[in-house]
């Protein structure tokens, strides 16, 4: 596992161990194509950083009573407008097979729609990643309220309003995670890689 002793003794002396980037990712347009699939665009990008951050190894360390952790299954829990347009969440778990994940998708986002309650997961563990989409902003930065474990070692993800322009698609994305175990070089691989997954949706926004 990847040594960052030295850093998380650094950071755990701080107030605040966050480390907050926000950038443009940039690729050729798979919003298109997966409209004309009936497939949500979001959907697409939520499966994208799931499969980008299990690739990034800085990107599955976690902190747990102390101790680092390595995420071998990975549960994304995202954001939904739900009843009277108040925030609720969805979580579900990550499978690298689309079509699987889609349908798990779109099951759970209409519960969460439609919940009364807010939906809220015990976290008995940190093999999650928590996301966020603002479709109506092109933000140039975010801050995410702390978990409750307070060591913000469960990366968040905010994408923004996607911008069309020559075939390609470009869009606000933001990581929010603690700076013991992830450096700006790890978020800046984070993004290029989901660059690279959602590219890969282009030709075949089912796979």
């Amino acid at each position: 596992m990847i040594d960052r002793s030295r850093q998380i003794a650094l950071f755990d002396r701080y107030d605040q161990p966050a480390v907050n980037i926000a950038a443009v990712a940039d690729c050729p347009d798979f919003v298109t194509p997966a409209k004309d699939a009936g497939i949500p665009p979001f959907a697409r990008v939520l499966h994208a950083v799931g499969r980008a951050s299990l690739d990034v190894p800085h990107m599955r360390l976690r902190l747990l009573e102390g101790r680092v952790s390595e995420v071998k299954n990975l549960t994304l829990s995202y954001t939904v407008i739900g009843r009277d347009q108040n925030l609720n969440f969805s979580t579900i778990p990550f499978v690298a097979d689309f079509r699987d994940f889609l349908k798990n998708y779109l099951a759970d986002r209409e519960i969460a729609r439609n919940a009364v309650e807010l939906r809220l997961t015990p976290l008995t563990n940190r093999d999650y990643i928590f996301a966020t989409c603002l479709p109506w902003l092109r933000f140039t930065s975010i801050q995410h309220p702390m978990a409750r474990f307070g060591d913000c070692s469960i990366p968040n993800v905010a994408i923004g309003k996607f911008g069309f322009a020559q075939g390609r698609v470009d869009f606000p994305v933001a990581v929010q995670a603690h700076h013991g175990l992830i450096d700006g070089l790890h978020i800046a691989q984070f993004i290029a890689r989901l660059e690279e997954v959602l590219a890969e949706a282009v030709n075949d926004p089912t796979r």
